[in-house]
């Protein structure tokens, strides 16, 4: 919902007394009927009204209220309007836009209009920068790109807003607020070690190594075409698979199975197999939370009446019991299972969970400096969340927009031209060197060998001049999907000077003076930049080579310095691992749009589930949609249909799809068999 969003920025990023005031005031409003009844049964509101005086009746007072607040708010609207931030020697300081409430200011914009408020501002703004209020916290936000840039390399100005470093980790993970001070203390040597343990340099070609090879056994199983939930895969258990033609055609929910599956590629690399393969809830818990995150991160108890914020308490409350029990079984520093020995014997036969991990790395750091067990386990669930909440919807949306700018590739077309080319053509072509898929021959005809995909050097997922058109996807999802939440504030003043052009020559640019102690919403600006028709072309439309230049020698090339996607710690690795999955899921797999279901399948679907005779009645039932969807047409008349969004948590603020999009899966036609050399292997 976006509501909780706008609300939990209207409460956070305001000052301390809403901050304070808030809780009190949604208890309040819960227990208000309550204290009505109570009122009510025993009459305590008698002195009450006995105390208005006679002459004050409702006909005379309201309508004198009623113009008093109209003329009021008129002329704060009037004063606010005036601009008294007036240029001085060539610079001038942001003028906050105009508002018609005395100390809560845009409050009540933000919390109410959000995004479509801030996008309407935008469009009617004159300067590159404008201010707005939240109860007396004063935001910049910046419309331009140069600016933008110009900002971010000022950091030694800038400090993470409390939002980030406080209010996140402690309501939506439950840090114990015991060790908040620790916490903080420590919080930038747990930036270093993530960087260095997960994204950045060998660390991360390690664990980019590890998932490629998940990714090679497990991608050409993404879909077992089994009937039966036993013989299912963890990710199809949870997908509602349904097999439409035989072992040839599945259906299921597109987002639930990438979510699944993406999961069971990424997190045993960082935390252990052992943990994974113990805790079947983990990608599911992960999902809850990500949908409810503004929820929880509203501190908000799980009784109050939100739909979905129980289910997600619970979610939460499970992740962080699994994760307490897992990281106290790893072997701290002077554990000796951790130099080598335990009891006069090598270690060398060590289990899954005693493997070095980055989880390992990061515990050291947590037993130096004497952290609290339950703040680790919520400070591995944030970084695990951070990354699963970038990487799913990303891959969600990309692979989306791929197939369903496409029609099904044809086996053995041979094509020079780009331009004859669809998106998934372009990116199978642009691909298959890298990541290569095979038919084994079949032992016997009856049984079908499933296919193969080897991936190269996990170094080109690294390389930004390694597989353009696809790059230009994934930055364009980016640009289109993520909503990120950062903000800093300003430690000391910072001018920037505004770029001459057209309308605005050098000789009359300003310099434009942003307060300290105000602060700079990173976030915003990077999505109203994205979404603005003065910096991008079609800025609502996905346009998949957006980020392609062409130079002279006819050769494609991805523009990374057109892209004004906010950078985000985990990106790295989580824009690596997409296009691996991208890559591979191409060169195997054929989706289509599934046709919509009427009312009386889903009933008929309903009351199977409900008699408890569900695997037959639903074999039969899809059977019967089967031949009716041979004989209607409908395969061929299923359309794709791109689902509106919802917002997603983390600092990526990836945006989730709002509705169940369902897909049906076959096996690509047409993979080239083994060389010879590989058959005799």
């Amino acid at each position: 919902m976006a509501f909780t969003r706008n609300l939990f920025l209207g409460v956070y990023a305001s000052n301390g007394f809403i901050r304070w005031l808030f809780l009190p005031l949604c208890y309040l409003l819960l227990t208000s009927p309550f204290l009505y009844i109570i009122l009510r049964r025993y009459s305590l509101y008698t002195p009450f009204l006995e105390a208005i005086p006679k002459h004050w009746t409702t006909p005379d007072i309201l309508p004198q209220v009623f113009v008093s607040l109209i003329a009021f708010c008129l002329a704060t609207r009037v004063i606010s309007g005036k601009n008294l931030c007036s240029a001085n020697g060539g610079q001038r300081r942001v003028q906050l836009i105009p508002y018609w409430v005395p100390g809560l200011r845009h409050l009540g914009n933000v919390v109410s209009g959000g995004e479509r408020w801030f996008k309407r501002v935008r469009d009617t703004s004159i300067t590159d920068v404008f201010a707005y209020s939240l109860a007396g916290a004063k935001h910049n936000v910046i419309l331009s790109p140069q600016l933008l840039e110009e900002a971010l390399k000022n950091q030694e100005v800038l400090d993470e807003a409390e939002i980030h470093t406080w209010f996140v980790p402690g309501n939506t993970f439950l840090l114990p607020s015991a060790a908040k001070k620790q916490y903080l203390q420590l919080r930038p040597a747990i930036s270093e070690a993530l960087q260095k343990e997960i994204f950045q340099g060998e660390h991360l070609k390690e664990l980019l190594s590890s998932s490629l090879e998940v990714l090679s056994q497990t991608l050409p199983d993404l879909i077992s075409f089994n009937s039966s939930i036993v013989d299912q895969l963890p990710w199809e258990r949870v997908s509602d698979i349904e097999l439409t033609d035989g072992t040839e055609e599945a259906e299921c929910e597109l987002y639930t199975l990438i979510n699944e599956y993406l999961c069971a590629v990424i997190i045993p690399p960082i935390i252990g197999e052992q943990f994974s393969e113990s805790y079947q809830l983990l990608a599911t818990d992960l999902a809850t939370i990500n949908q409810s995150f503004y929820l929880l991160a509203l501190g908000l108890p799980r009784w109050v009446p939100f739909p979905g914020l129980p289910g997600a308490s619970f979610a939460r409350k499970r992740l962080l019991q699994n994760l307490t029990d897992h990281i106290r079984s790893i072997p701290g520093p002077a554990s000796p299972k951790m130099t080598g020995e335990v009891d006069g014997h090598d270690s060398d036969s060590e289990t899954d969970a005693e493997s070095p991990t980055p989880l390992s790395a990061l515990n050291k750091l947590f037993y130096e400096h004497n952290l609290p067990v339950q703040a680790r386990a919520a400070i591995v669930l944030e970084l695990i969340h951070s990354i699963v909440s970038e990487a799913v919807p990303l891959a969600f949306w990309t692979l989306l927009h791929i197939y369903s700018s496409s029609s099904r590739p044809i086996p053995g077309r041979k094509s020079t031209s780009d331009e004859e080319l669809s998106p998934l053509e372009q990116i199978i072509r642009e691909t298959k060197s890298w990541a290569e898929g095979v038919q084994p021959p079949s032992i016997h005809p009856a049984f079908p060998s499933p296919p193969r995909i080897t991936f190269k050097s996990s170094t080109q997922l690294s390389d930004s001049n390694s597989f353009p058109y696809l790059r230009s996807c994934i930055e364009e999802t980016c640009r289109l999907y993520s909503a990120p939440l950062r903000t800093s504030r300003l430690r000391k003043t910072l001018i920037l000077a505004e770029l001459s052009s057209t309308t605005k020559p050098a000789a009359s640019s300003e310099k434009i003076i942003l307060d300290v102690g105000s602060y700079i919403d990173f976030g915003l600006s990077a999505t109203l930049i994205n979404t603005s028709v003065a910096n991008h072309l079609d800025a609502e439309k996905y346009k998949h080579d957006r980020f392609l230049v062409h130079d002279g020698n006819s050769a494609t090339h991805f523009n990374a310095l057109a892209s004004t996607t906010l950078p985000t710690p985990t990106a790295p690795l989580s824009i690596a691992l997409v296009t691996a999955f991208v890559s591979g899921v191409s060169q195997l797999w054929d989706i289509l749009p599934a046709p919509k279901k009427s009312l009386w399948e889903q009933a008929a679907e309903a009351a199977a589930a409900a008699s408890g005779e569900d695997t037959q009645e639903r074999a039969e039932m899809m059977q019967l949609r089967e031949k009716k969807e041979i004989k209607s047409g409908e395969r061929e008349k299923a359309v794709w249909r791109v689902p509106g969004t919802r917002d997603g948590g983390g600092m990526s603020g990836m945006r989730l799809p709002a509705e169940v999009v369902r897909v049906r899966f076959r096996r690509r036609e047409g993979l080239p068999g083994l060389r010879r050399d590989e058959l005799k292997k």
